[in-house]
């Protein structure tokens, strides 16, 4: 048992050696196979004399054939395995070489999301810049972001305005969906443009591979609470409700301060999921 276990570790040896096993192993079958040719024809150098030259040749020809011909069986094993390695270490480099381009595809493929979604962050920011309100009144105009604060004011005053004219007839989220109504009549020629190319920024991010990562959050930084609040009434209306499963699915009112909002009980027209925690 000892000696099988001995030959087989010298057979592996010989058939599964690791840097230059090819010649390592070959020569080894090399000097095996001059040793017995030497060893062979010593013997019948050391018989002749006592036997004829045919005998001399039978008995050369007889031994020497067998061992030579294992011999190249050997070789030939050893051939078989070397090139099953060399196969197995060409898939595994192939594999590698696979792996790279995917690595290489997926990084390309991030830096085209990322570039075209900054872009469009960037003409979000290019259609806040561009919104302006002039006062009837007073001839002030007020630009940009700052003119949501105004939004926000008008729509709070007419939600007082349409809520006494209710006189406590109607719930709190009919009275808000009417008030926006009115809102929106006066003020769609402002914010039609902004709330459609919002929902498309954000629809672009929810539609890619990307969606999981930082983008929506930076897109959420970047409103105000003034849009955060005129978002929320804007995606109870008719024409937003397109918007309320992005609310939902990414919490964007995460960072709205609740405690400004027209009507406490208002918060109850969004699940807790909007809010990123439950609202009390």
């Amino acid at each position: 048992m000892e000696v099988n276990k001995k030959v087989y570790k010298a057979f592996l040896d010989v058939v599964d050696g690791k840097d230059s096993r090819t010649t390592k192993a070959l020569y080894r079958l090399f000097l095996v196979a001059a040793t017995a040719v030497l060893l062979v024809f010593c013997v019948n150098l050391l018989s002749i004399g006592r036997s004829s030259f045919g005998e001399w040749g039978d008995f050369f020809g007889g031994v020497l054939n067998p061992i030579l011909t294992f011999l190249t069986f050997m070789g030939l094993l050893i051939t078989i395995v070397i090139q099953q390695t060399e196969l197995k270490e060409s898939r595994k480099e192939f594999k590698r070489s696979a792996d790279a381009l995917d690595d290489q595809s997926k990084s390309l493929k991030k830096q085209n999301f990322e570039s075209t979604f900054f872009q469009m962050l960037s003409l979000h920011n290019d259609i806040v810049n561009s919104i302006d309100l002039v006062e009837k009144e007073s001839g002030n105009t007020t630009k940009g972001r700052d003119c949501f604060r105004v939004f926000y004011t008008r729509l709070a005053r007419l939600y007082r305005e349409t809520k006494n004219k209710g006189k406590g007839k109607y719930p709190p989220e009919s009275i808000a969906k009417l008030s926006y109504a009115l809102f929106w009549k006066g003020h769609q020629a402002e914010l039609g443009h902004y709330f459609r190319y919002l929902y498309n920024l954000i629809k672009f991010v929810d539609e890619s591979e990307f969606s999981e990562g930082l983008y929506i959050k930076l897109i959420r930084a970047q409103l105000s609470d003034q849009e955060l609040f005129l978002l929320f009434y804007n995606s109870i209306s008719d024409q937003g409700q397109k918007f309320r499963n992005y609310i939902e699915k990414y919490a964007l009112f995460d960072n709205m301060p609740a405690i400004r909002i027209l009507d406490k009980a208002h918060l109850k027209l969004y699940p807790e999921k909007a809010y990123g925690v439950p609202v009390s």
